[in-house]
């Protein structure tokens, strides 16, 4: 239903190649057995408050997801917390970041809510992440660059790392252009209406009640100001994922490899960044293989040893990053005796889902945009 199933084939095949690679990496290093030794002996007191921080962003997370939802309806941050808890361990244990429809389908189900409204709100958000790791990128790329951290004799390929950030950098240009064309210009919406509504039968009318609930979502973007706050709601996030990635370095003592504090904290940054944003790339789930590529290259081109490295990706990304969203999402589950298999069925349109009819968007839009897009 999701996805046809050469997704799930390409998203193994790139976790594979890239988990190989690693490997590969770790047979280069002279003493390979070396790993396990740097794991042993890592300070592992300091994952405590890395688990308790990425908690606290979660939060962050739930209040900025209310505010995407407030055009629409207003949610307690209660209720939203595990929806988001649920959200993340989809992404976590499924393939093609399958999450982000078990969410919508999630709070759909449980507070009578359309789907494809919840799915367009996520969009949003996860534009905006995208948008503020490129950001952080772009700012402490170049200023470590200039520093002269960049090890380039590593085998790093700078022309491959300058490629993909271009083109990343685009991407994630283009769909805010797209977005925010939706959410203020009633006319580049009414035109998308009209070639969905060529669509044949019941695809077309799917079409177009996902189109209309999707458009809905998007009027938080249509104003300059609603832009500033996301950016604003989107910080206290990412601030709290840095903080997570500098604490586990602390179990490595990654520090002692740079100069200076303010460089380190540039490095933490420019991984926290560059590593989130690999986990856009397909993979078999949870991001794992481009994460640990990613954050290892990331790490090797500052001059950090390449066992240090891995080990450091492996603990950030499986033990702080992923194990514990999982087990706590588990529970929430159990809890209300559902399982992830069960809320991959869409749920049934709600009766206050946008009727699948060309020229409503406008209306419903422009409506929820005058009941609230200002909370």
């Amino acid at each position: 239903m999701f996805a046809a199933k050469w997704h799930l084939w390409l998203g193994i095949a790139v976790s594979v190649a890239l988990l190989l690679f690693l490997a590969w990496q770790v047979y280069r290093i002279d003493d390979p057995s070396g790993l396990i030794d740097e794991l042993a002996a890592a300070n592992y007191i300091y994952l405590i408050p890395a688990v308790a921080v990425y908690f606290v962003g979660v939060l962050f997370r739930a209040l900025r997801w209310q505010y995407l939802l407030a055009p629409m309806r207003r949610f307690p941050v209660r209720r939203l917390y595990p929806v988001v808890v649920i959200g993340y361990t989809a992404n976590n244990l499924l393939p093609m970041r399958l999450g982000e429809l078990i969410r919508s389908y999630y709070l759909a189900r449980q507070e009578k809510f359309s789907a494809s409204s919840a799915l367009g709100s996520i969009a949003v958000e996860r534009l905006f992440d995208g948008l503020t790791l490129i950001a952080l990128v772009a700012v402490t790329a170049p200023w470590l660059l200039l520093l002269g951290e960049f090890d380039w004799t590593t085998g790093i390929s700078q022309t491959a790392a300058i490629i993909l950030a271009a083109v990343v950098l685009l991407a994630f240009g283009g769909f805010l252009l797209l977005f925010t064309l939706l959410a203020v210009w009633q006319g580049f919406a009414a035109m998308i209406e009209r070639l969905l509504a060529l669509l044949p039968g019941k695809l077309g009318e799917m079409a177009l009640r996902f189109f209309a609930s999707f458009v809905s979502a998007l009027s938080i973007l249509n104003s300059p100001r609603k832009h500033l706050a996301l950016v604003a709601l989107s910080a206290p996030v990412w601030i709290c994922e840095f903080l997570v990635y500098l604490l586990v370095s602390y179990c490595f003592d990654i520090g002692s490899h740079f100069d200076s504090v303010g460089v380190y904290l540039l490095a933490i940054a420019l991984l926290t960044a560059t590593s989130n944003l690999a986990t856009g790339i397909p993979s078999a789930v949870g991001g794992i293989g481009p994460f640990e590529v990613v954050a290892q290259q990331t790490l090797t081109a500052l001059g950090v040893a390449v066992g240090v490295a891995v080990d450091y990706a492996l603990v950030v990304h499986l033990v702080a990053l992923w194990l514990p969203v999982n087990i706590v999402g588990l529970l929430i589950l159990w809890k209300q005796n559902l399982n992830l298999r069960q809320l991959t069925r869409q749920p049934d349109p709600e009766p206050g889902d946008p009727p699948a009819n060309p020229g409503q968007t406008e209306a419903r839009a422009a409506n929820s945009s005058l009941a609230g897009g200002d909370s």
